[in-house]
């Protein structure tokens, strides 16, 4: 019983940290099996690794010098493998017998003020980025225009337009676009500000507000339809 209270601690406490740490995720994967044989239950070990080695053709072992004092040993297997153990009997033998998960780092950013972006961490943006970057995404800004700051000199843009002044340019005299284009794609991976979240989609810069953020539903409609056209 004390061994599994502390087990049960250290699970719960494990999970905590791992799932935690904004640098580490799993994604259920797994190659092998986790058995973890009760104290009171130590003579009958050996044989029944025996059992396991002949009925499902693996062979136990130990996960590390460590493991043999706490009785916990790996076999290789997958979701079947598991699920036949489970139905084996074995479970009256182990106190738990559980998938290996796999866990690795995610793509943590160099960006010296990401630590401080808790907003992308808050909607699993790491887990994210496994799967993309924005590769091949344009994202249209309808706001008061860009401006090309240091940290979107990476960014990838295509042509916008403002439709405040008439003009090709849609430079930003309010800050609002450019903020909110640097939290979607600000240039991200070079050790300079924040990350963005979709960092490698393009930017389409369409100023429809001036300085002083009021604009026209002339002009957000024209830019509604200028995104959607190019």
């Amino acid at each position: 019983m004390r061994k599994f209270f502390l087990t049960c601690l250290f699970v719960i406490g494990l999970g905590f940290a791992l799932f935690s740490y904004p640098g580490l995720s799993n994604k259920g994967e797994f190659d092998s099996i986790v058995l973890d044989f009760r104290e009171e239950k130590a003579e009958q070990i050996g044989p029944k690794l025996q059992e396991i080695a002949q009925e499902f053709g693996v062979k136990p072992r130990l996960n590390s010098e460590f493991s043999q004092a706490d009785n916990v040993y790996i076999v290789e297997g997958d979701r079947a493998l598991l699920q036949n153990l489970r139905k084996s009997g074995l479970q009256k033998y182990t106190e738990y017998i559980e998938p290996n998960y796999i866990y690795t780092l995610n793509a943590v950013p160099n960006d010296p003020d990401y630590p401080k972006q808790w907003n992308l961490r808050s909607i699993n943006v790491e887990a994210a980025w496994d799967e993309t970057h924005g590769q091949g995404v344009t994202v249209a800004v309808i706001d008061t225009g860009v401006s090309r700051v240091p940290d979107l000199k990476d960014t990838k843009f295509v042509q916008g337009y403002d439709f405040v002044n008439d003009r090709i340019a849609a430079d930003d005299d309010a800050g609002h676009g450019t903020h909110v284009a640097g939290t979607i794609a600000q240039s991200t991976n070079n050790g300079y500000g924040v990350a963005g979240i979709a960092y490698e989609a393009q930017i389409m810069p369409l100023k429809v507000l001036g300085a002083s953020g009021g604009g026209t539903v002339a002009d957000i409609a024209e830019a509604i339809k200028f995104a959607a056209d190019n």
